[in-house]
């Protein structure tokens, strides 16, 4: 299986942070449940979180190979994925929930010739072969609503891989970038090697130096593992430049100077005027008094801001557990029941999609979505 990880302007946004990991078997007990594959982002971050999807993977990661010999591939994904939520269950309760309703995640596991794998949130995962492109995430049941919330992995999907098949993980912002035409997944899809790759990236340039997102593709080769990194976002041009070779300096002997006279004497510096200590000290804390009332005001706007975002996510989150359900009503042919669930998530959005709602292109782009299909 060959690995391709795509960056896409993965430093464009500050409150965006991307990340997609390989891990291959350290011995050979991991050796028998295969390679893992993560895909994850995290919007709308704080800086404190940086590092929030690296312990996540890790912890997933953990779960995975924990059991060695003892469970096969499907079930160690499974444990996997109780690791990962007992993992933000944690972060919760630590009084970290800014990932809700902005956490997107991808976990996949291959063992010739089987894959297993779970998406939450915007991730999308498509299967190539031969001529056909197919969403195995149109239907995937981890979209249903879970009566916690804080259990963000739910089901899990698997099926075997033949060769030549390609598997492409990315995320719904890449694919609307394009619009209504898709052409860009499909010559993804069709590429084999790197240099197609990049030759693919070259044609869409233009609309893919506009977003930050990150995909992974799998190729089903039969050759060796291997991983590529491509990386594709706006460089500045690199300036070289050098200096001309200076010629050697040799010391020059100076000349003896003759015996300078004896210096008159200094005249007497004037005293300085005395410091009144009482006045100084006063003034010092009428600014320090200043600044301690200018940090209360800060540190009051600050909380408000942080338990308004807090209540936009808790909707957010709702909102797009409500469509999910309404999507699975879809395909169950309950129209009736599928339309009153999307009403319901618009009226939960209009609120959101007011100017100033710190979530409302979040909120833009699912009331988008959810309109199309009441129509």
């Amino acid at each position: 299986m060959q690995a391709f990880e795509l960056c896409f302007n993965p430093k464009k946004k500050d409150d965006l942070f991307l990340a997609s990991f390989i891990y291959t078997p350290a011995d050979v007990y991991e050796k028998r449940l295969g390679n893992l594959y993560v895909v994850g982002e995290l919007a709308q971050a704080l800086p404190q979180n940086s590092h929030f999807l690296t312990n996540l993977s890790t912890a997933i990661k953990k779960g995975y190979y924990a059991s060695g010999l003892k469970k096969s591939c499907e079930a160690s994904l499974q444990e996997a994925l109780k690791q990962g939520n007992g993992f933000l269950e944690q972060e919760s309760k630590n009084g970290n929930v800014g990932w809700l309703g902005n956490l997107s995640f991808g976990v996949l596991s291959f063992k010739t010739p089987m894959l297993n794998f779970a998406i939450a949130g915007d991730i999308k995962i498509f299967l190539a072969r031969g001529n056909e492109l197919m969403d195995l995430g149109q239907n995937f049941t981890s979209k249903l609503p879970h009566p916690d919330p804080l259990r963000f992995f739910g089901a899990m999907a698997g099926g075997k891989i033949a060769e030549n098949d390609k598997i492409i993980v990315l995320n719904k912002r890449i694919l609307s970038a394009f619009g209504k035409k898709q052409k860009f997944l499909g010559e993804i899809a069709k590429a084999s090697n790197e240099k197609e790759i990049r030759q693919v990236l070259k044609i869409y340039q233009e609309p893919l130096s506009n977003i930050s997102g990150n995909c992974l593709i799998l190729m089903a080769t039969g050759e060796d593992e291997s991983r590529q990194v491509v990386t594709v976002q706006k460089d500045l041009p690199n300036f070289s430049f050098s200096l001309p070779r200076l010629p050697k300096l040799t010391k020059p002997r100076l000349p003896s100077l003759p015996k300078l006279p004896g210096l008159p004497g200094l005249p007497k510096l004037p005293k300085l005027p005395k410091i009144n200590f009482r006045i100084v000290r006063k003034k010092i804390l009428l600014v320090v008094s200043l600044v301690l009332v200018l940090l209360a005001f800060y540190y009051i706007f600050q909380g408000e801001r942080v338990r308004e975002l807090k209540d936009a996510q808790m909707q957010l989150t709702e909102a797009r557990s409500k469509a999910m359900l309404a999507e699975s009503l879809l395909i169950l042919k309950k129209d009736d029941q599928a339309k009153t669930l999307f009403e319901e998530t618009l009226n939960i959005l209009s609120p959101l999609t007011k100017r100033g709602s710190p979530l409302r292109d979040d909120a833009l782009f699912l009331q988008d979505s959810v309109k199309q299909r009441l129509k």
